[in-house]
């Protein structure tokens, strides 16, 4: 049975690996430095600028020595640059790419300037340019995090060119630049793990295990998108399909041929159905199809044609074990009920297109079953939305 990407339903993403690229761009735009989640982005922002500023103005103003005294006026005015860009990205309600782009270059680049203003390439001075380090590996995708990765190695590396003897620069240089490597690495294997199972559990609460239908947090979501969104002008229509006598299959021929009628009677729907329409078990045998952009009688055609289909339909329970050690016919005839309900001609909100839907399920039910119910008069409201439509 072919199902549509549930996040094509709901209008998001279940999870993703942070190597691809959020919104298309290519990889190598500013947009792959766009954090997964840029809320915590922000938090960490906040946390890492603080902290690092907060010991570098300490150690300059409270605690100065010779080479941070003579840096005093450079170490304030850059710091205060990193705090200022910090503030921008974690206010700002939606922030630019590059903006994103420019916190851990820039953060990086402070690191080395002041290294370099007080002369200082010791492990103290050198142990900051794995704050950027911390933060792109941690929430920023893989080829974001290794350019931060990069830069913030070779930045190190020209720091100690500056201020050391060449082979004391690349013993220290390799040194910083494993250990820098290495949490990159670390971190972005482990986000991307966790990205992993994120989507893998969403994809299990969105998708019903017996019959591969969407589950009812799917369906409801994609029919409060409908009812709220852009309305066309045929609206949006909800049917309620309801087995009939289902207890007594799984009373006569045991839970297993229950669960095999239910599979058969999914991929049946999934068939007839068009790709567009939301297929939901919602619970026991009760199925639901949501048909955006249809009209009142189409649905009550469509309703028709379910019924019609399941009619003419047999599932095959020979391979179940209770049905197995009995005489009868193991091809089972099946019937469903349907309640139709329309939006706006029946409902105005989800609550009030299932109950519309409901009734209409109870009247095909009271009527002997094997058919589609009465669907509701229209609503007060619906009648002079549409009148004021006409006019």
């Amino acid at each position: 049975m072919h199902l549509r990407p549930i996040d094509s339903l709901t209008g998001g993403t279940l999870g993703s690996d942070r190597s691809r690229v959020v919104d298309g761009s290519s990889v190598g735009s500013l947009a792959i430095f766009r954090p997964s989640d840029e809320v915590v982005a922000k938090k960490a922002i906040f946390a890492l600028t603080a902290v690092a500023a907060g010991i570098t103005l300490l150690s300059t103003v409270v605690f100065p020595s010779a080479q941070t005294r003579a840096a005093s006026g450079l170490t304030t005015i850059v710091c205060l640059a990193i705090v200022v860009l910090a503030a921008w990205l974690v206010v700002a309600s939606s922030p630019s790419a590059w903006l994103w782009a420019a916190y851990p270059i820039m953060a990086v680049a402070t690191i080395a300037v002041l290294d370099v203003a007080s002369a200082d390439a010791s492990v103290t001075a050198q142990v900051f340019f794995l704050f950027p380090v911390l933060y792109a590996g941690a929430l920023l995708q893989r080829a974001a995090a290794t350019v931060v990765c990069a830069v913030a190695i070779a930045a190190d590396a020209c720091v100690n060119v500056a201020l050391l003897p060449i082979p004391v620069t690349i013993v220290v240089t390799s040194f910083m630049g494993a250990a820098l490597g290495t949490v990159a690495a670390l971190l972005c294997h482990l986000g991307t793990q966790n990205q992993r199972l994120i989507a893998e559990l969403n994809r299990r609460a969105a998708i019903d295990p017996l019959t591969g239908l969407l589950t009812r947090r799917v369906l409801d979501t994609a029919a409060n998108s409908a009812l709220t969104g852009a309305r066309t002008h045929t609206g949006t229509a909800l049917l309620l399909i309801d087995l009939d006598r289902f207890k007594a299959i799984n009373d006569d021929y045991g839970h297993p041929a229950g669960d095999v009628v239910l599979q058969e009677l999914a991929g049946l729907l999934t068939r007839v159905n068009r790709s567009s329409d939301i297929i939901s078990r919602i619970g026991g045998d009760e199925i639901a199809v949501l048909l955006p952009g249809c009209s009142a009688e189409s649905a009550k055609q469509r309703a028709e044609e379910i019924v019609h289909a399941v009619r003419a339909h047999k599932v095959d329970i020979s391979d179940c074990s209770l049905a197995d050690n009995r005489e009868s016919n193991k091809h089972l005839a099946l019937t469903v009920s349907v309640g139709v309900a329309h939006s706006p001609t029946h409902a105005r909100d989800l609550r009030e297109l299932y109950a519309a839907a409901d009734v209409s399920l109870y009247e095909a039910k009271r009527a002997g079953r094997d058919r589609v119910g009465e669907m509701a008069p229209p609503t007060n409201a619906a009648t002079a939305s549409s009148d004021g439509a006409r006019r």
